[in-house]
């Protein structure tokens, strides 16, 4: 199985939570780690939510990506698989 992360940036919306984790299991993605923050909205701009989804699967993380993309009050996603969290951590 291999294990991926994702950090989604979302509108801060009735059930946008909900809708990414709907999303997340029609796509055969078993969720090992969540976690949701929102921040304050200032100066009237738009309140957002971030989401660090940690998941395994047998699947394509990329369709995944794409999927999460489409989503109506998704903002930004960024994909990280192990091998390039690896790579990171032995570059500092």
């Amino acid at each position: 199985m291999n294990t991926n992360t994702y950090k989604v940036v979302t509108r801060q919306a009735s059930g946008t939570l909900e809708r990414v984790l709907r999303l997340v299991r029609h796509r055969g993605f078993e969720v090992n780690y969540c976690f949701a923050q929102g921040s304050d909205a200032t100066n009237h701009v738009e309140k957002n939510m971030e989401i660090i989804l940690q998941l395994s699967s047998e699947r394509s993380a990329d369709n995944l990506y794409h999927q999460l993309h489409k989503l109506v009050d998704v903002i930004e996603v960024r994909h990280y698989n192990a091998a390039s969290i690896r790579s990171s951590l032995s570059h500092e």
